[in-house]
């Protein structure tokens, strides 16, 4: 049974950014919230994974890790100005098909890359209109969200843009994300390619230049001022992506000079670590702790 979008002590709205039904971004806000904080608050954003495909993955992932964090005596009301989590349209999965003469075509999933990331910008842009995110937000990404999540930073308007772009966010999270496409497959089963393939075609050329570890030009370059923190999480107990996505990223921030925060001690496996929610928002409030003090 899928997760209901209501949480206690807060209200929920649902907007759309585009025409097809996961063209659509979950926010929740406090029912009654703070007056005019002493410390800078922060919207704290999900991107959900699911490989690009799998439509049992949606914006009501993100609300275990919502309901932790509102538990969180670290993360005080105060820091918070809300919380988002987006949908995106999903290339498709041959365990879920469907039928092109029956769908509807605001139902059909037959996105392919840049698809994913072009959604995810137009949800932030959409974010930035409606609550005026601008760049006070942290942005957490589960495994091909974590691609995402970076693939916003190299939507830049410079290089090889995906469209309009974004703000960018205060900092940057990717929990146990995929960062080089071409890597995860070599390193795997057919499995692996199929979902690629699934999602970014067949040229490995293409996957290259969609993987954030593979970037050709600088992170920090592109962006001197904001995400002022990187932050890359994983856990030894994920048997689906493994630790060389982390490091591969990990090394390619450092060589573009940026220090990221690195944690390789989470646990459970790969999607018990968003169903459960503590750690993703322990990673959250750990963001917005630094924040505050930089």
């Amino acid at each position: 049974m899928a997760s209901s979008p209501n949480i206690p002590g807060l209200k929920y709205a649902s907007h759309q950014y585009g025409q097809h039904q996961l063209q659509q971004v979950g926010v929740w806000q406090f029912e009654e919230p703070e007056t005019a904080p002493s410390t800078p608050a922060y919207w704290i954003i999900f991107v959900h994974g699911g490989g690009w495909r799998d439509p049992r993955n949606n914006i009501n992932d993100f609300v275990p890790s919502i309901k932790h964090m509102l538990a969180l005596a670290d993360l005080p009301k105060s820091a918070i100005c809300g919380f988002a989590s987006l949908d995106y349209r999903l290339s498709p999965h041959p365990r879920f098909p469907q039928d092109p003469a029956s769908t509807p075509a605001n139902e059909f999933r037959q996105a392919q890359h840049p698809h994913h990331v072009q959604d995810v910008l137009s949800a932030l842009r959409l974010l930035d209109a409606e609550y005026g995110i601008g760049n006070d937000y942290v942005l957490i990404g589960h495994s091909a969200g974590g691609t995402l999540v970076h693939q916003v930073i190299m939507n830049n308007g410079i290089s090889d843009s995906w469209g309009p772009v974004a703000p960018f966010p205060a900092a940057l999270i990717s929990i146990a994300g995929i960062h080089d496409l071409r890597g995860i497959v070599d390193r795997h089963d057919t499995f692996y390619e199929t979902f690629v393939i699934d999602a970014f075609g067949p040229d490995r050329l293409a996957w290259d230049a969609a993987s954030p570890a593979k970037f050709p030009g600088s992170f920090k370059d592109l962006c001197p001022e904001v995400p002022r923190l990187f932050i890359l999480a994983a856990s030894t107990e994920d048997t689906a992506i493994d630790m060389p996505e982390l490091d591969i990223m990990e090394a390619k921030l450092i060589k573009d000079g940026i220090t990221p925060l690195v944690f390789r001690n989470l646990h459970l496996e790969h999607d018990n670590i968003w169903e459960d929610g503590s750690q993703v928002a322990t990673m959250a409030a750990r963001a917005v702790a630094e924040l505050q003090q930089r």
